[in-house]
């Protein structure tokens, strides 16, 4: 159950009003983080726009971003997170093949470059951002300098997601 109360539709500060429609372009719907965020709308401002930066716009294509989110989102085992980028992988194309593998860190079924990927991200989840040189390495053989820091930094904000889902007790919406 949520710890902190959201704010509703009715109640939609005037001064989100842009955040709020700019998630329901890009999500459909505004997610219970971005409701609960709200209570400090300064916060959501900032959240909002580091996660479009990172998920909704760039150089990599969305649908492979959602995987990321989603691996991230399992490796934290944060059901809220889960929940969402699972949908969104899904609405985007990827299978619940391709998912389910990507959970038990499976690539073999990708292009070189999502595995890559997925165990860069994977690795920075486990060593808490201290990743081996060698992976870093293999990243840069398949994607240039801004879709890596694109990677890292989907990474990190999902970081962040997860573990406020969980200070926030949020659960899957």
């Amino acid at each position: 159950m949520a710890r902190i109360p959201m704010v509703e539709p009715a109640g939609e500060p005037a001064e989100l009003r842009e955040v709020f429609e700019q998630l329901r372009r890009t999500r459909g719907r505004v997610p219970g983080m971005y409701r609960t965020l709200a209570q400090q709308p300064a916060v959501l401002a900032a959240h909002r726009a580091y996660f479009h930066a990172a998920l909704d716009t760039g150089a990599l294509p969305r649908p492979f971003k959602e995987k990321i989110a989603f691996k991230v989102a399992r490796l934290r085992a944060s059901a809220y997170s889960t929940g969402s980028h699972r949908s969104y992988a899904l609405e985007h194309g990827a299978s619940p093949g391709e998912l389910a593998a990507i959970d038990r860190s499976d690539y073999r079924g990708l292009e070189a470059k999502e595995a890559a990927a997925l165990e860069f991200a994977e690795a920075m989840v486990r060593a808490r951002g201290a990743v081996e040189d060698r992976l870093v390495d293999r990243l840069k053989a398949h994607y240039s300098a801004r879709e890596i820091v694109e990677i890292a930094a989907l990474v990190g904000i999902m970081e962040l997601a997860c573990t406020l889902a969980a200070a926030f007790g949020l659960e899957p919406d």
